[in-house]
């Protein structure tokens, strides 16, 4: 009888198993027939046959600019840094690719990180692959830094923007430790290893190290500004105070150049691309995301339904989850 019972447990999880890839890609199907129906992207194309193709790419780069390990076979690292940075080097590579729309929802992030994202910008431009960026909810700081390198800018006009300057969080504890009697011991190589501490109070030179830091940082992301939207270095320093703009506010100072949605940036790539590539018709669009395939089997809603706290975090707009979490010390902000 245990047999009997083994034997019907293993039955049924390769009938699971089964299911699941059917499920995945019929869903999958579902998706490509409905946006073939709106024109968002190519009619009767999977993502196996789009690949033979000359075609639109577009990449999703969503939440906080860091560098970070990849994420685990059962979650998704779409729309992260690394997953973006990714994508643009593998667009590089790849002839077929004719244009990329670059969709932009993040409110910053770490300077390298950034500079990564915006070099690879710019390597597809050198190349000569239209990039457009399309900004969402939020495209601050780092996020802006990456978009200032497109060939086109669209924002909607109550997107968040702007934001150009840099920080550091520090906080002190040394009050709340005297309090209670804490007493750190520190033995360090030299004057400055322990800059930053907690601990004590900063000394005017440490304060001047790290401005110093800052101030380097910040002349790289104007000048990057600069560069990318084609504006003198001092008119970009009078509006990089590190104040946010509305889309409609930022289109008005230069920073943007055109105000729309994701489609308005699409229908713009189009064009782009049909003029430099002499095409009549519009290019097929691949808006496949790079995630995982077990992350794309826990997301099919055939199969499993999300928890309450998925649910609560769907609330949260996705550009603000990077503030509920750990933040890096030095960040484009």
């Amino acid at each position: 009888m245990r047999i009997n019972q083994r034997w019907f447990v293993w039955i049924i999880l390769a009938l699971c198993v089964l299911a699941v890839p059917t499920a995945v890609l019929t869903q999958n199907l579902n998706k490509e027939s409905t946006s073939s129906s709106d024109g968002s992207a190519s009619s009767g194309s999977d993502s196996f046959t789009m690949r033979f193709k000359d075609r639109i790419q577009v990449i999703k780069l969503t939440g906080m600019i860091i560098d970070k390990a990849d994420a685990g076979v059962f979650s998704s690292s779409a729309g992260s840094s690394n997953s973006v940075l990714k994508d643009l080097r593998k667009a590089l590579k790849n002839d077929k690719i004719k244009g990329i729309l670059l969709r932009v929802n993040s409110p910053g992030g770490t300077v390298p990180t950034s500079q990564e994202l915006h070099q690879a910008v710019m390597a597809l431009k050198k190349k000569g692959i239209p990039v457009v960026v399309s900004m969402g909810d939020v495209a601050a700081s780092g996020g802006y830094y990456v978009a200032c390198a497109a060939d086109k800018v669209v924002a909607n006009p109550g997107t968040l923007t702007g934001s150009i300057g840099v920080i550091i969080n520090l906080i002190n504890f040394k009050g709340l430790a005297d309090k209670f009697g804490v007493l750190p011991a520190v033995i360090k190589s030299g004057e400055f290893k322990d800059i930053a501490s907690p601990y004590r109070p900063m000394t005017p030179a440490e304060h001047d190290i790290l401005q110093t830091l800052i101030m380097d940082s910040y002349d790289q992301f104007t000048t990057a500004v600069s560069e990318g939207r084609k504006m003198p270095i001092e008119t970009v320093k009078k509006i990089a105070d590190g104040r946010i703009y509305s889309g409609r506010q930022a289109q008005k100072l230069g920073l943007v150049d055109e105000l729309g949605s994701y489609t308005d940036a699409l229908a713009l790539l189009q064009k782009i691309c049909k003029e430099r590539y002499t095409l009549t018709a519009d290019l097929p669009v691949d808006d496949n995301s790079s995630e995982g395939f077990l992350a794309s089997l826990l997301e099919s809603k055939s199969l499993l339904a999300p928890s309450s706290q998925e649910a609560t975090l769907e609330l949260i707009p996705t550009s603000l989850l990077p503030k509920l979490s750990k933040q890096p010390l030095w960040l484009m902000q």
